[in-house]
């Protein structure tokens, strides 16, 4: 396995050491990893209103610093599949293969979250005089919208989120056009295991392993398990 780097991208409101374990799995089995850290996370936040694409080159430009002309493979968890979608359709460059972990922006209309951040916008203002009521409807909006990280988001992130979560993916997908890895959990509430069946529709000739009893953070509680998926299927691509 020498020689084969991977790109680990993490989701919305965690950090490169949720993925510490899976790098180090990866590592154990003669993987280069990449873990770069995302602007607005661990690096300072953008300056202007990121969307899906403003991330794809900005890790892009973290590839190509770090792995030169190499070829690599991109892994994706959630919002990092997101990044990880944008990145095999505008800058293929020597991405080898696609690993899409929960990806988010398959389901789930742009008419609702539009809907529903708009609702959000205005109970601060309707709801002014009982502003326990007004909390309490916001966090049913956020529940109805799957969507509690951005009670948690601050500054311009919170328009970044917006933005980010408005972007319909599926449009993407008939246009990648390297091998594809989908993992997934069964039991996945944030993004259905739906979504996985969806993309594996859409593009026959991936792979599609999904893991029962197992929910969005697959890859933070199988670690192990993944790093041996990733694994053995890149024996396959070669």
């Amino acid at each position: 396995m020498s020689g084969k780097r991977i790109v680990l991208l993490h989701g919305w409101g965690a950090e490169t050491k949720k993925l510490e374990p899976l790098k180090k799995e990866l590592e154990k089995l003669g993987w280069q990893v990449l873990l770069p850290k995302l602007a607005g996370f661990e690096k300072p936040a953008p300056k202007d209103v990121w969307g899906i694409k403003e991330f794809s080159d900005y890790v892009y430009e973290e590839i190509r610093r770090n792995f030169g002309n190499s070829t690599y493979y991109v892994f994706g968890h959630s919002f990092g599949g997101g990044i990880a979608i944008k990145l095999a359709v505008s800058s293929p460059g020597n991405l080898e293969a696609l690993i899409l972990c929960a990806s988010r922006g398959i389901s789930r209309s742009k008419t609702l979250k539009r809907l529903v951040f708009s609702m959000l916008a205005k109970t601060g203002k309707v709801l002014l005089i009982t502003p326990q009521l007004a909390q309490g409807f916001r966090k049913l909006l956020y529940k109805a919208a799957r969507e509690h990280d951005y009670e948690k988001t601050q500054g311009v992130m919170k328009d970044v989120f917006k933005k980010v979560i408005a972007e319909d993916l599926k449009p993407l997908l008939p246009k990648i056009k390297v091998p594809t890895l989908i993992l997934w959990g069964e039991e996945d509430k944030m993004t259905p295991v739906k979504d996985a069946y969806f993309i594996k529709s859409v593009l026959p000739e991936s792979k599609l392993v999904t893991y029962k009893n197992q929910g969005h953070r697959l890859p933070y509680e199988k670690p192990k398990e993944l790093a041996k998926e990733i694994n053995l299927w890149s024996t396959l691509q070669q």
